[in-house]
């Protein structure tokens, strides 16, 4: 049986499966939350989950952990 090869960085292939499960995810969380009384125990847990979650997607895209998707004007066209 051959061994595969392993790599420094996550493949494309396997970086889209990731970042598809991830948006998913996210919508739930989003939507879970809003069910949620804020501040509260379950609130705040599904805060740190999504911020977790975006900080892992920065970090397999090559991009600084804190990195923010710059903030773009409805009128700007950029």
């Amino acid at each position: 049986m051959p061994r595969y090869r392993r790599r420094e960085t996550i493949s494309e292939y396997h970086l889209a499966k990731i970042e598809r499960q991830a948006t998913l995810l996210q919508r739930e969380l989003r939507d879970a939350q809003l069910a949620l009384k804020p501040f509260r125990e379950h609130w705040e847990a599904v805060d740190r989950l999504h911020g977790d979650l975006k900080r892992a997607l920065n970090l397999l895209n090559g991009r600084p952990a804190d990195w923010e998707r710059p903030h773009a004007a409805p009128m700007s066209r950029g």
